[in-house]
């Protein structure tokens, strides 16, 4: 099967702007977006970067925007027309490669007590239900795909910390002992979100986590 592959390419360190770049390539039908851009990187263009984590118990570095949608590269199957691009309102560090720990860290510069439960978490004298809750929280991938496609975090991003920032605080919240420390910006939050479900959308777990997570938020518990 032959493909055309538009690959967008960027340095912000550089003067010139970002660009497409096409790959013609003889593939697989079953082959996947990842598998692409790998063949690209180790047969055509080794200065191609992009990101990926497979093996390991989180995924979800290989998110990126694939004919306008949303995926995980490792989880779409190629079209013979693409179009790749890196997740859209995110800092990018060069091609496909997103800033992550810039995202991370404008969560919690929004909210700093995460900082402190995210180091520090125990389920010691939870209820089953508090547990499970947690548990099913702490599905997410981390691949920033409901941050992305959040349409107002790019708007409000001084005052929002967006869906991620909803998740780990209804992580957080399920502690009886931390909750007080978090009652002001649960109900920002819950406030500022327009409750779209463009973020459960883009999230590739498979259940509504985010949705748990405010839901979580909402009875306080």
């Amino acid at each position: 099967m032959k493909v055309k592959c538009d690959v967008w390419r960027s340095d912000p360190g550089a003067a010139a702007q970002g660009s497409y770049s096409t790959y013609v390539l003889d593939v697989d039908p079953t082959e996947t977006v990842l598998g692409i851009l790998v063949k690209i990187n180790h047969e055509q263009d080794p200065s191609l970067a992009f990101r990926f984590a497979c093996g390991v118990v989180k995924c979800g570095e290989c998110a990126v925007q694939f004919n306008g949608s949303l995926y995980l590269a490792c989880e779409k199957a190629v079209e013979e027309e693409m179009q790749i691009c890196p997740l859209p309102e995110l800092p990018i560090v060069k091609d496909l490669v997103i800033d992550r720990r810039s995202v991370f860290d404008r969560v919690l510069k929004h909210i700093p007590q995460l900082s402190r439960f995210k180091e520090s978490t125990s389920l010691r004298g939870l209820s089953s239900d508090s547990i499970d809750k947690f548990v099913r929280m702490t599905k997410c991938f981390e691949c920033l795909m409901c941050q992305s496609a959040c349409p107002l975090r790019p708007g409000v991003e001084e005052g929002f910390a967006g869906p991620l920032g909803l998740l780990w605080l209804g992580q957080m919240s399920v502690d009886p002992g931390k909750g007080p420390l978090i009652e002001h910006e649960v109900e920002a939050s819950l406030e500022t979100c327009l409750r779209c479900g463009a973020c459960t959308d883009a999230c590739p777990c498979s259940e509504d986590i985010i949705g748990l997570a405010m839901d979580t938020l909402e009875k306080g518990q």
